[in-house]
């Protein structure tokens, strides 16, 4: 012998029925369509809430310190990280040039920005490296306390430059971000390596 069926549907067997019209079709004292309704809008914000962020946009920078402090810019004008060569001491040059050193070839020279930033010059130790950065038309090497890698930083913490800052940090500096490690300071490459400073010292 057969069981009975738990509900009987009130329309013939071949008609198709929406999920809502099932619902309805179920017995009042067994299910609570009310409960049931809302319990499928919790499931679907739920399914909602649990979704994956979107991805955070990211600018890759090369990270670095000066004055004790942590700079950045983009990797597009790094060409490499070198550690410190002997540098050939040139007179009568400014007083950004360090030296002079032999880049497989070709002769650059080593700046100090620290001083156009208005930044403290620790000695540059063991760890000192040069960023070799490029354009189109010259190369430099920029002297450097620490290289600390690349990064990808979020556009989410940044912020733009303060009008409060000196001469020389507002015309060279693009804002700040805010990092787990403290904050980094990204640098307008651009306006540094077309600044005059920088063209006059170059050999």
């Amino acid at each position: 012998m057969s069981e009975d069926p738990l509900f009987s549907l009130p329309v013939p067997f071949e008609e198709k029925l929406t999920i809502k019209e099932v619902i309805m079709a179920l017995p009042n004292d067994d299910y609570d369509i009310s409960t049931i309704l809302n319990q499928m809008q919790e499931e679907y914000w739920q399914g909602l809430a649990e979704e994956e962020p979107a991805p955070k946009e990211l600018l890759e920078c090369l990270v670095f310190r000066l004055g004790g402090e942590q700079y950045a810019f983009e990797t597009q004008f790094a060409c490499e990280v070198i550690r410190v060569p002997k540098l050939v001491k040139v007179p009568a040059v400014q007083s950004l040039i360090t030296g002079i050193f032999n880049l497989r070839g070709e002769i650059t020279a080593a700046m100090d920005i620290r001083p156009l930033l208005d930044l403290l010059q620790p000695e540059i130790g063991a760890t000192g490296r040069i960023i070799v950065v490029r354009t189109n038309s010259f190369a430099t090497g920029i002297l450097a306390e620490a290289a600390l890698g690349v990064q990808g930083l979020s556009f989410e913490s940044f912020e733009p430059a303060a009008a409060g800052l000196s001469g020389g940090q507002l015309q060279l500096v693009r804002g700040h971000f805010s990092h787990e490690d403290g904050t980094i300071t990204l640098l307008d490459m651009e306006a540094l390596l077309s600044s005059p400073e920088i063209m006059a010292g170059e050999p």
